[in-house]
């Protein structure tokens, strides 16, 4: 796979929503973005996805109230899992709905799409056949039956871009 200029990969895969993940617990407080986690290897800063998702909310609601996030990381960063993006896209329907927004799917898919590359598929979840950065989405029928065997590795690698690799949900795995 050829790299973009954004760097990012064009992708064509099936996304599966897994029934585990991180766990968020949100809040609302008056003003700003407050995120803690039971981990101190994930930023709690801007460069967070969680805190991307809340600053393209306020940008688009300037009276948006603020959030306190917590974290409880179960999936490990790196491992193509997706967790950061479903996290991004929990804060995005979280916030949807503890200020009672009333975005519709489709436009927290299109708010998650500049979030980041995957997210859109987390705010539906299901069975989808990705495209592009994985945010031109098809849902597919029915999930895909079976027992899912996930093999994570207990490292990332800032190598992946030079090294063959397989990609998954728009990750690229070692």
């Amino acid at each position: 796979m050829k790299q973009r200029d954004d760097g990012y990969h064009n992708i064509y895969t099936l996304f599966q929503k897994l029934d585990f993940g991180d766990e968020l617990i949100l809040e609302k407080m008056e003003n700003s973005c407050l995120i803690t986690s039971n981990v101190d290897w994930i930023p709690t800063d801007k460069s967070n996805i969680c805190y991307k998702a809340y600053n393209v909310l306020k940008t688009l609601y300037p009276n948006l109230g603020g959030i306190c996030i917590q974290i409880e990381k179960k999936i490990p960063i790196g491992s193509g899992l997706g967790g950061g993006s479903a996290n991004g896209a929990a804060v995005l329907k979280g916030l949807n709905n503890l200020y009672e927004l009333g975005l519709s799917m489709l436009e927290l898919e299109k708010i998650g799409a500049s979030v980041g590359a995957d997210v859109s598929f987390f705010i539906r979840g299901g069975t989808q056949l990705g495209e592009g950065l994985g945010n031109k989405l098809t849902p597919f029928p029915k999930p895909i039956s079976g027992i899912y065997l996930l093999v994570c590795l207990l490292y990332t690698s800032d190598a992946a871009d030079d090294t063959p690799c397989v990609d998954l949900g728009g990750r690229r795995i070692i």
